[in-house]
């Protein structure tokens, strides 16, 4: 472990995850400027705060769970300053402020931005989340969609090995699937409550039929296309599984394979002929690698939604989908796409900002503003209340792989067992590798890139 840390990353894996990408484009960056950087779990992080003694904390997303935000509550108790990004930064422009603080503050109750700054996709969802919440003003930058400049900078993994992983080789053919979250439809997801409240009933309603008819269409597209590999890929934060997803019953066909967290949505994406989806901004990194997309929606394209939805054309029956199938082996192009590039090339201003593959040097340079300005400090002593939860979380992440077989035990040992520090260190150094080849192909020397800023 690094004797001396000037930013402590947290995170969930260490695996390509979607946040993984974000956070070890920033610390990378952090690294090639100079500074020393950890990248830990953050079900370790108490830990990790008190031994490393960061001047800065980093998350790519506080608002997705309870430990997040604890954490970063954590770290202004002890006098440390953290920053953030966010994971979901596609704000639709209709949100009503229930919905939009759903987007801003997800699991953080106290509707209190703990972060010193915190960094958001585009103008225009900083402009909604100050319109609603006047008191960040000055405290939510812009640094664009982070996430999205590994398409910018990344080598494109070789599809033989990526499909003879899985015994998929014998496809010559792919066509991808990024899957939506219809559990948020369902009294049982925990996330209902807000969701409800931005859907009627009778439009939830139509999502329920729409998931179903999006598995019956799917269903029969696989079983009528057996020579064609069709790679479904779930949304990392669908709680339901594949139900949820849409595509329970489709692991049983030879010519599929369902994705969850194994692979990253760019390896999946770039080795597809093109890709379908419901409603996600996938669409847009498919763009970004050069692939044509199109919408499954079964009842129409007319629900409240961002505006990703627009680039793309809709095929909502079994006969039409089959058709662009089938077009599209033959002539290399989905029917309707060709049509709506000027659209395409207004969505991507619209939801990341810039696709120049320098988000996440803008973030780091907030980063680094932060650290040129700080000295280390002593930390200050624990609370009652977070000396509890530090011990408590210590003996939890250090025992869970023993005592797995105990419920109480079982999390933290799977989230333990999602955190390796080899395959995280191995990405780190290829990642690292593939960002210094982007900035010298730019022409970018380190001063030029310190000029790089948000918004």
């Amino acid at each position: 472990m690094m004797k001396t840390v000037d930013v402590l990353n947290l995170e969930w894996t260490s695996y390509p995850s979607r946040d993984r990408q974000m956070a070890t484009l920033v610390c990378n960056y952090l690294r090639h400027m100079g500074f020393g950087v950890y990248e830990g779990s953050v079900f370790n992080g108490y830990y990790l705060i008190n031994n490393l003694k960061p001047k800065v904390i980093f998350i790519t997303n506080t608002v997705g769970a309870g430990i997040n935000i604890d954490l970063i509550k954590y770290a202004k108790q002890k006098n440390i300053c953290s920053i953030s990004l966010i994971s979901e930064g596609n704000f639709p422009d209709n949100a009503e402020k229930e919905l939009l603080g759903e987007f801003v503050w997800g699991w953080n109750k106290d509707r209190i931005l703990y972060e010193d700054i915190h960094m958001q996709w585009t103008d225009r969802t900083r402009a909604l989340t100050i319109g609603y919440f006047p008191e960040l003003e000055g405290r939510v930058k812009v640094s664009g969609a982070v996430g999205f400049d590994v398409y910018r900078i990344a080598l494109r993994v070789n599809k033989n090995d990526f499909l003879n992983k899985y015994n998929k080789g014998k496809f010559k053919s792919i066509i991808g699937v990024g899957c939506w979250d219809f559990g948020i439809m369902y009294p049982s997801d925990p996330r209902f409550s807000a969701w409800s409240k931005y859907y009627n009933s009778s439009e939830r309603e139509r999502f329920i039929s729409d998931q179903n008819s999006f598995n019956e269409i799917l269903r029969t597209i696989v079983e009528n296309n057996p020579q064609i590999l069709f790679l479904l890929k779930e949304h990392p934060g669908c709680l339901g599984r594949r139900r949820a997803s849409a595509i329970e019953g489709l692991d049983d066909y030879e010519n599929s394979l369902i994705i969850r967290n194994e692979e990253s949505i760019i390896d999946c994406i770039g080795i597809c002929d093109f890709w379908i989806n419901y409603e996600s901004t996938t669409a847009i990194e498919a763009w970004l690698l050069g692939k044509q997309t199109c919408l499954l929606n079964p009842s129409g394209t007319d629900f409240p939604r961002a505006n990703v939805y627009q680039g793309s054309p809709n095929f909502p029956t079994i006969e039409t989908l089959q058709n662009a199938i089938n077009q599209f082996y033959e002539n290399g192009e989905l029917p309707g796409f060709n049509e709506l590039d000027s659209y395409r090339d207004n969505i991507i201003k619209d939801t990341i900002q810039w696709d120049d593959g320098l988000n996440h040097v803008r973030a780091g340079n907030e980063i680094i503003d932060i650290l040129e300005q700080k000295n280390r400090i002593e930390l200050k002593k624990d609370t009652s209340h977070y000396a509890k939860e530090k011990y408590k979380q210590m003996i939890l992440w250090y025992l869970s792989p023993y005592l797995s077989f105990l419920n109480q035990f079982k999390f933290y040992a799977e989230r333990v067992k999602a955190f390796n520090e080899k395959e995280l260190r191995k990405f780190q150094q290829t990642r690292l590798y593939e960002q210094k080849v982007f900035y010298e192909r730019k022409g970018l020397q380190k001063k030029d890139l310190r000029k790089i800023r948000c918004i």
